[in-house]
């Protein structure tokens, strides 16, 4: 199967993947990769936008893995999407239950990754006719909810590439043109749409405070704005039942259209399926990669520390990414998937965790003694950690205005007592946080 890269605006070449046996097309079974000679020599040893990971960056080697690496996994749809392709019969076995390694999942990958997050892509096995349809209205979409890619198929729209979404809650990529309306993104726009944004509809599994959450993941992202996290420049919107978020990975440029490389932290990290990853293991391999580790290590922690004051469980790897920008630098993606996990009632638990983390609030001093002794073995440098530590002690005298800071940026004065008691806490320990 061979992958395409966009770079300086065009796409091209650049590897090629395929499966050690080919009866055995699971996750979960062999993969061998390799880069295209010509494209290696041209960018040799790159491991930011030019690499389709900064755990395989761009050289002549024969890959081998015992299993898919992350990068390709977190390409295959999940959730809603797949359940779609699923019913549509594509990429699936009869009866096969939806999420990653059900079905077959070599042909879903070359059926749903032709248009997803990021720079890279499956490329396409036919090609495909440019579509005529003159777009819809948001209200359009808003008043067919969930079940408007199907509607937009009906009506002669190009949907292939706009569903692949990885996640649980119902979604589609889309762009908007310059004549302000509205059509589902296959990936094929170019500098032609003037945004693209990803519209996301409440999930029906959320029961009653489905709404709510999606409603209240954009007046999060406006707190955490405020309090000087690293957020997208254009903050989600609830229009109309449905959450319209701006791609922080496209951008229109003179030259033309702009993608930046994105990769997830279970990526970075190497984790293979089902592998548990701490927070621990996700600053190492932040280590690595980004360009100004201790701007991103106090943006880290900030957000987690928002997580355990805001109710946002939902910390699963995939939930946060670094952004692979055109100048070579690598840095923390913007902040997304931030909202009340804590509403949902199938209580989401936090996946990632860190050393000694329970139900009580947490030592800050002792994570950090500990991120030092884990730094130390792995022969890494954690930088300045009594500078961090004055940083987080600042940031203790922002969460106490974090309940007005709450209420003006439009959340709801009941979920604000809910979480005072997690905020009065947090605030107390980090106020007292010392680093010896």
């Amino acid at each position: 199967m061979e992958i395409d890269i966009h770079l300086n605006g065009t796409w091209a070449h650049c590897a090629t993947v395929q499966l050690q046996d080919p009866l055995r097309t699971s996750t979960r079974d062999g993969m061998v990769m390799r880069y295209d000679a010509d494209y290696a020599l041209e960018h040799l040893y790159r491991q930011g936008a030019e690499a389709l990971s900064v755990r395989w960056p761009v050289d002549l080697a024969v890959r081998k893995s015992e299993s898919w690496p992350a990068f390709l996994v977190d390409l295959l749809p999940q959730g809603e999407a797949r359940a779609r392709r699923g019913r549509q019969g594509l990429g699936a076995e009869p009866g096969a239950e939806a999420g990653v390694g059900a079905g077959d999942d070599w042909t879903l990958l070359q059926q749903a990754a032709i248009n997803p997050v990021g720079n890279f892509r499956m490329r396409p096995s036919t090609p495909r006719a440019r579509g005529t349809h003159p777009g819809f209205e948001l209200e359009e979409i808003a008043a067919q909810g969930a079940r408007f890619v199907d509607y937009a198929a009906e009506s002669g729209a190009q949907v292939i590439g706009a569903t692949d979404v990885v996640g649980d809650s119902p979604k589609f990529w889309a762009v908007q043109t310059d004549e302000g309306r509205w059509l589902p993104d296959d990936g094929r726009w170019g500098d032609r749409a003037r945004r693209h944004m990803l519209i996301k509809f409440p999930d029906p599994a959320a029961g009653p405070a489905a709404s709510d959450i999606l409603r209240l993941e954009g007046a999060y992202q406006r707190v955490a704005q405020q309090l000087g996290l690293f957020v997208a420049p254009e903050l989600p919107q609830f229009i109309d039942g449905m959450l319209l978020i701006r791609r922080f990975d496209r951008r229109r440029g003179a030259e033309g259209e702009i993608r930046l490389g994105v990769e997830s932290l279970r990526s970075i990290a190497g984790a293979r399926a089902g592998q548990q990853l701490t927070h621990l293991d996700a600053l190492l391999a932040l280590r690595d990669c980004v360009s100004d580790f201790e701007r991103d290590l106090l943006e880290y922690i900030r957000r987690d520390v928002l997580n355990l004051a805001l109710g946002n469980r939902d910390n699963e790897p995939g939930n946060c990414a670094v952004l692979k920008e055109v100048d070579g630098s690598i840095r923390l993606a913007p902040l997304y998937d931030f909202g009340p996990a804590f509403l949902d009632p199938r209580r989401t638990l936090r996946v990632m965790r860190w050393e000694g983390e329970g139900d009580t609030p947490m030592d800050w001093s002792t994570i950090l003694a500990s991120m030092a002794a884990r730094f130390s073995s792995a022969q890494r440098d954690p930088g300045d950690l009594r500078t961090l530590a004055e940083r987080l002690r600042a940031f203790a005298q922002d969460l106490e205005r974090l309940p007005h800071l709450m209420a003006d940026c439009g959340v709801d004065e009941a979920i604000i007592q809910q979480r005072r008691r997690p905020i009065d806490a947090l605030t107390r320990v980090l106020g007292e946080l010392q680093y010896r």
